[in-house]
């Protein structure tokens, strides 16, 4: 690749994309900065430690054979933690605790699905394992399943568990099985939180020179003659041969208003959201269910420290949470119902209790992966030397997955920009 020595390369956006674009560019020799809007670096993984309790913001897994996890071995950045791999996992329907079929054994002896649906079972999941797509929506490709309620019912949840993403009816169904695929191959939960990973990615950033920025809130970013500039709330103003906007679609839009692809993104964006209760415990009682999976309601329950080291000796954390389906309101009672999904799973929690985080509406991700329209590529359109990166960009992937794909992407299509004069010549 041509030196693109003395080129630079402004970055909007401190969270997983912007960092792992940061690291591929100073890497590659350009001048990197990088500039985050809030006073930390880490967007949504960051997490919060607290009397030896690392509390992440709602339940995060890394997906063994993601690309995230693949773009964190490809720049030397360490992680350690455990294979979720809880030993009895339940489905909760109409009230009541099923075994989830994992291996055979669970599968023959679980009440929550009668003979036929038993077989369906196997079939689907062979199906998926052995490469299953779809042109539609997932909905359009379970109705093609011939399902019954019960094992489609099943179904969705396990879609829901593995993408956060309570929305049959608008999903691409050749994106969700990929996603599916991912998920039933494992996944880590890591020990510390997730805001290891972002400390590291910042280390490795800083020694490829990059300059980090925090508590630095860019207001807009305008083309000028035939470089970019970025102009900061403090009235600083800072010149790039090119910008990537690490951002999510919204806020893109808003900081170049003249782009019009972006604002047609912005228009179209369907955030991935839910409501979360994060605990840490004591201890973990006598007779706690590890992983509860709701079958007929979109619900979530996991102890992460049974796989990480995420709790003092003694102590649990537990995620919970309840998928939202696109446009649904948190409601009053958000946090109370899983509260109560607590109470049936976990008997005597709320005496162990000994720190929480509510997140009502959270954004998971900042767009569905929809099935009546692509996702945008990371150059942007009519905006030479303008690039996008996140959980909403590029053609890979779900969540941080995504993102890591993304802006490993935007960084290399970055250097072609940056160094196609050299190229040409050469």
């Amino acid at each position: 690749m041509p030196d693109p020595a003395g080129s630079s390369v402004n970055i909007v956006g401190g969270g997983i994309a912007g960092l792992i674009a940061a690291v591929h560019l100073g890497r590659a020799g350009a001048s990197v900065s990088v500039f985050e809007s809030a006073g930390a670096f880490g967007g949504r993984a960051r997490t919060r430690e607290a009397d030896g309790f690392f509390l992440n913001q709602g339940p995060h897994a890394l997906y063994r054979r993601g690309a995230f996890r693949r773009e964190l071995d490809r720049l030397g950045i360490g992680y350690a933690g455990g294979l979720a791999n809880p030993p009895r996992p339940l489905g909760l329907c109409r009230g009541r605790m099923h075994t989830l079929p994992g291996n055979v054994r669970s599968l023959i002896t679980t009440g929550l699905l009668g003979v036929a649906d038993k077989l369906g079972y196997v079939r689907v999941l062979k199906a998926i394992m052995n490469g299953a797509t779809g042109a539609g929506t997932f909905a359009q490709w379970m109705d093609g399943q011939r399902l019954s309620p019960r094992l489609r019912a099943s179904l969705e949840a396990l879609a829901r568990v593995t993408s956060y993403t309570h929305a049959p009816e608008i999903v691409s169904a050749a994106a969700m099985l990929d996603q599916m695929r991912l998920g039933l191959k494992g996944v880590l939960y890591l020990d510390c939180g997730w805001s290891v990973l972002v400390g590291r990615l910042m280390d490795a950033a800083r020694d490829a020179g990059v300059r980090l920025y925090d508590g630095a809130r860019v207001e807009i970013v305008r083309q000028d003659g035939s470089r970019w500039r970025i102009e900061l709330a403090d009235g600083s103003a800072h010149a790039s041969d090119a910008v990537v906007l690490a951002v999510g679609p919204q806020v893109a839009a808003a900081l170049a208003p003249g782009v019009a692809s972006l604002a047609q993104e912005a228009r179209e964006a369907k955030a991935v959201r839910a409501n979360t209760l994060d605990l840490a415990l004591s201890g973990w009682p006598k007779g706690g269910r590890e992983f509860v999976l709701g079958i007929d309601r979109p619900y979530y329950l996991s102890l992460h420290s049974e796989a990480a080291k995420l709790a003092p000796a003694g102590g649990a954390v537990v995620h919970l949470a309840r998928y939202l389906a696109p446009d649904e309101m948190p409601g009053r009672d958000a946090i109370s119902k899983l509260e109560e999904l607590a109470d049936q799973a976990i008997p005597g929690w709320r005496a162990l209790e000994i720190r929480r985080q509510e997140l009502r509406g959270m954004t998971v991700s900042n767009a569905i992966v929809r099935a009546d329209r692509p996702r945008p590529g990371v150059a942007v359109d009519n905006a030479p030397g303008l690039f996008i990166a996140g959980d909403w960009v590029g053609t890979e992937g779900m969540i941080a997955d995504c993102a890591a794909a993304s802006a490993a992407k935007a960084a290399e299509a970055a250097m072609q920009w940056l160094t196609r004069d050299v190229a040409k010549a050469a």
